[in-house]
């Protein structure tokens, strides 16, 4: 089974409605050894929370501390469940490469600015519909794409309306469902 985790960049995003966290969903929350004081709003709204709330304050400063911090927790996260679905609550776009890497490797990890974005409620209909259309156009397909960029650049252009969060999922459930597989290092298969 899947594990949510939201990782929050305290000192980045500190306007955070933690009340639309969904209840499934673990919170570690970063923050700096600078910062004295937490936001007493978001003190109480973690409350309710519980143990799904860590606090990891930094234990030392630098440029990008906190974003080596997040980094190094959520690859514990990936390799203590290789299925777990981690979204990082940043408007830091340095964290985009290593969450381009973790798709190529069949990971579930995304960015977010704010928590609604973050889980958002799924339209199950239009996903469904968006991601049996992909399936039939990777059957039609003659060159079908050998790299990751290559499908996700296919998927980008087959769907231009729908946001990076839709192609993504489309490509993680087409490899979660092992219509495709991702080997590192070798070419994509495909099995249609």
């Amino acid at each position: 089974m899947a594990d949510r985790v939201l990782f929050v960049d305290l000192e980045n995003i500190q306007k955070i409605d933690l009340a639309k966290v969904p209840g499934d969903v673990r919170v570690m929350i970063f923050y700096g050894m600078t910062q004295k004081k937490l936001p007493e709003e978001l003190v109480v709204q973690a409350q309710p929370l519980g143990t799904r709330l860590t606090w990891i304050k930094m234990s030392g400063q630098g440029s990008n501390a906190l974003d080596f911090h997040i980094a190094y927790y959520l690859g514990q996260e990936h390799t203590r469940n290789d299925r777990s679905e981690c979204v990082i609550l940043s408007g830091d776009t340095g964290f985009d490469p290593l969450i381009r890497h973790l798709l190529s490797l069949g990971r579930n990890c995304s960015r977010a600015i704010s928590v609604a974005s973050a889980f958002p409620k799924p339209d199950r209909v239009a996903e469904s519909e968006a991601f049996s259309r992909l399936v039939m156009l990777l059957k039609k397909e003659k060159d079908r794409p050998v790299r990751p960029t290559g499908l996700s650049n296919k998927v980008k252009s087959w769907f231009p309306h729908l946001t990076s969060e839709k192609w993504q999922g489309l490509e993680q459930r087409l490899v979660k469902e092992s219509i495709v597989v991702r080997v590192p290092g070798k070419s994509l298969t495909y099995n249609l």
